[in-house]
């Protein structure tokens, strides 16, 4: 009697790993197949209605636009690489490092790290690029970005 229960309890144990398994996010695993940059910044020019975009304001530094967005689908992490150019000498070579979670079938993406707490609001993906939405700061103010990354 004991062999069937522990049999039992072996097989829902199996089961339920496997199951755990198969819950691998699609859009993490796609993402991490890949290095990326950010090859365009757009954003909200007033924040009083921080939810629509009424006037776009393009925003892409030089030294912002060679930074490298490595995805770790076997960790869910990120790292974000300053790249060659730095906006300022003293920078670290690591701007920011973090978790990345899927939330809603790869219709939202977490991103959060030392630098970075932000939820990604995927717009579009292609197998060379993605575009996401998100609220953060520009300057002291709160205001809705629109980013699209391409595959490096």
């Amino acid at each position: 009697m004991k062999t069937t229960y522990f049999l039992i309890l072996s097989l829902f144990a199996f089961f339920a790993c496997k199951k755990e398994e198969d819950k691998k996010s699609v859009l993490i695993e796609e993402l991490s197949k890949s290095e990326w940059r950010k090859s365009s910044i757009l954003y909200s020019a007033d924040s009083v209605a921080p939810d629509t975009i009424p006037t776009i304001s393009p925003a892409v530094l030089l030294c912002q636009s060679d930074n490298i967005w490595h995805f770790n689908a076997s960790t869910n992490t990120f790292v974000l690489d300053e790249g060659p150019t730095k906006c300022n000498a003293a920078n670290p070579q690591i701007k920011d490092e973090g978790v990345i979670e899927d939330l809603g079938n790869g219709a939202r993406l977490r991103v959060e790290g030392g630098g970075t707490n932000e939820i990604w609001e995927i717009e579009s993906r292609t197998s060379s690029s993605f575009r996401v939405s998100y609220f953060g700061k520009v300057g002291s103010q709160t205001r809705k970005l629109r980013v699209t990354f391409s595959k490096i």
